[in-house]
């Protein structure tokens, strides 16, 4: 799969799960992205989770999968059940991170385990699909 290509699919499993509130057809303006990676740094898990997408998609930033993954990480480990699932998604396909099945499945249960209901079917969803 071509990197072009692989932040599309990103971006589309990611909205099946949860609108992307906030994110326009146009792109994020710069003072969105400033005032996001503010708060990301500051560990606003949605910020982060957010922050990651606008990197996965070059969405006011050039395009980046390992920054993406860096701030998914950091949402997930901030209990961002949206930022778990997408973590995971990115482990299992190698997007900005090593790909690793291991990793995936872990980060999908969590996204089970501490999602809203749509997450967390998401989640078993995938998890199904490994199994």
């Amino acid at each position: 799969m071509t990197t072009k290509i692989a932040p599309l699919l990103l971006a589309l499993s990611v909205s099946i799960v949860a609108p992307l509130s906030g994110f326009a057809a146009d792109q994020i303006s710069s003072a969105k992205i400033a005032e996001l990676q503010r708060s990301a740094k500051l560990g606003d898990g949605p910020s982060q989770y957010e922050l990651g997408l606008a990197y996965a998609a070059g969405d006011g930033v050039k395009q980046n999968l390992p920054l993406a993954a860096y701030w998914w990480q950091k949402a997930a480990e901030n209990l961002d059940a949206a930022a778990q699932l997408q973590l995971g998604t990115a482990y299992a396909h190698g997007w900005g991170v090593p790909k690793n099945m291991d990793r995936a499945i872990y980060w999908w249960q969590k996204a089970a385990q501490d999602g809203d209901r749509a997450v967390a079917e998401q989640a078993r969803l995938l998890l199904d699909k490994a199994a």
